[in-house]
């Protein structure tokens, strides 16, 4: 029945049973009343399903009804350029925006662009710079319509939340 529970909630019921008896008799009752379950001749499932129920679950927002949750654990990573990913986060249609973290690699760059909307970036670990413009973990920087970046690029590498419209013509590629 333990295995039922996340890794965080697993160990702090564990902690729990040898200081209470009542939930250790719980326990007991119902992994006796499912023990039947156990014995039942069953193929085994296939490995990271049960992530996969979890991550359904989290998805649509069952926990907290309303919301969604994208698990690091699950992160669907894609390459913009050499040295340089991408993760969307979510896509807000009525907004126009984007969501999504970028991780560049250290020593990586990325191409100079143009902004239709505003464009902003949190810098959540290592540097970005554009020109003589350092930013660090912590740093908030806002580009708005119609400016322009410098390439970008990273000394040290570099993990961004950024938040950006989306492109009416909606290219493959993504802008910094």
């Amino acid at each position: 029945m333990l295995g039922l529970l996340r890794h965080g909630d697993r160990r702090e019921l564990e902690a729990q049973l040898d200081s209470n008896e009542g939930l250790r008799t719980q326990i007991e009752y119902w992994q006796d009343a499912f023990s039947s379950l156990d014995a039942a001749e069953t193929e085994p499932a296939p490995v990271g399903l049960f992530e996969k129920v979890l991550e359904k679950i989290d998805e649509e927002g069952l926990h907290l009804p309303g919301t969604q949750t994208k698990r690091a654990a699950a992160a669907d990573w894609y390459q913009i350029s050499p040295g340089i990913e991408g993760r969307v986060l979510h896509v807000d249609q009525a907004l126009k925006r984007r969501y999504l973290l970028v991780r560049m690699q250290p020593g990586s760059t990325y191409h100079s662009h143009s902004h239709h909307a505003d464009e902003q970036a949190l810098v959540l670990e290592g540097d970005l710079r554009f020109g003589d413009l350092v930013l660090s973990a912590g740093d908030f920087h806002v580009a708005t319509p119609t400016s322009s970046h410098p390439p970008g690029r990273t000394v040290n590498g570099c993990l961004v939340h950024v938040v950006m419209g989306i492109d009416r013509d909606e290219s493959a590629s993504l802008r910094l």
